[in-house]
């Protein structure tokens, strides 16, 4: 793996303190071509390590947000977005072969999970296709998610909703401003407004 600060096949875009420190903890794998990562105005963490393997890939940080934890992102083509003024602690997200969204004025809450892709390939073995393949997580705007949550690849959290704690959401939800929870998920409540 090569430091962002050293690399030359792939670009770090971004300015202030936050964005300074993030560029000494983004790395891109041997063979990394073609990348973006891009951080935008008033960044602030408590530490983000941001590893990037394949070609072609994005990581745009809007601007006002604060972030700590950890993002991976493998595959070709592949976007990680985080919106404006969201603020999570201690995130982990995985983008393996498929994108993950997170919308404006977010909030998460520490230990949260996002994966858009197993990292391993369940083949059937008569025909050789591949059982889990990838697909994006998308989250609206407006949207908490509480502590140790998962949202799992194809999973959509609609603007405005709140997924409780420990809860995993494992498929796309349409409803805007309801609360999930539960392992699978399901729609507790409807007709809400949160508050930070």
């Amino acid at each position: 793996m090569r430091p962002a600060w050293l690399d030359r096949d792939n670009r770090f875009e971004g300015r202030g303190l936050g964005a300074g420190l993030t560029r000494l903890t983004t790395f891109f794998h041997d063979g990394a071509r073609g990348n973006l990562v891009r951080i935008g105005r008033g960044f602030r963490t408590r530490g983000l390590v941001i590893a990037v393997r394949g070609e072609g890939n994005r990581i745009e940080i809007g601007d006002d947000v604060r972030f700590s934890g950890r993002i991976g992102l493998r595959g070709e083509g592949i976007t990680v977005r985080i919106g404006d003024r969201t603020d999570a602690k201690t995130t982990r997200i995985v983008a393996g072969g498929a994108d993950v969204r997170i919308g404006a004025d977010c909030l998460i809450a520490s230990g949260v999970r996002l994966r858009s892709g197993d990292l391993h390939a369940i083949v059937e073995r008569a025909t050789g296709l591949r059982l889990n393949p990838p697909e994006p997580v998308i989250v609206g705007d407006r949207v908490w998610i509480a502590a140790e949550a998962a949202l799992m690849k194809g999973a959509r959290v609609p603007n405005g909703c709140v997924v409780g704690f420990r809860s995993t959401v494992m498929h796309g939800f349409d409803e805007p401003d309801c609360v999930l929870v539960g392992t699978p998920a399901r729609v507790a409540r409807r007709g809400i407004l949160w508050s930070r």
